[in-house]
């Protein structure tokens, strides 16, 4: 009687049962950690590009709450009483979301009144080196520098340097 052939004799059931085999022992293919590697930095600077650009529109978006409330003032003459209430308000309809606090809204309109000039200046807020830090940031800037130029050239050394 002719046997057939060997489950030894074919290369895919071979490689198979290797690659069962390493798994079962945990051994790793070659070329594995190297992608490993590569798919964590990867990942890792995909999430760092998504924070940056959701930072860049969280600050765009206080820019523009900034301008709505420095305008209202003007025009209206709202006070504080109104501005607190339009935190307290804002804190209700976006409950866990941060950000609304009064001290923080206070804190949005002087950012608005600090760099206005220089927007206007520049006629192209988006260039500004204060849309691409971090709001932290950017309140120690307005707390702890007096001067605009100051400030600026700190937020685009904090950007240079990361």
């Amino acid at each position: 009687m002719k046997k057939g052939p060997s489950e030894l004799d074919n290369p895919k059931k071979n490689a198979l049962a290797e690659a069962s085999v390493a798994s079962s022992n945990n051994i790793i293919p070659q070329g594995y950690r190297v992608l490993l590697e590569d798919l964590k930095a990867r990942i890792r600077s995909s999430q760092i590009k998504a924070a940056v650009k959701v930072n860049e529109e969280l600050i765009k978006l206080y820019w523009e709450i900034d301008r709505e409330i420095a305008e209202r003032q003007e025009k209206e003459a709202w006070g504080t009483q109104v501005i607190e209430r339009l935190a307290k308000d804002l804190q209700t309809s976006f409950p866990g979301v941060g950000g609304f606090s009064r001290a923080n809204v206070f804190k949005m309109r002087a950012f608005y009144l600090a760099y206005i000039k220089v927007s206007q200046a520049m006629r192209q807020i988006e260039a500004l080196p204060i849309f691409r830090i971090p709001w932290g940031h950017n309140v120690i800037l307005l707390t702890k520098l007096k001067k605009d130029a100051h400030r600026l050239w700190y937020a685009e050394q904090a950007i240079i340097n990361g």
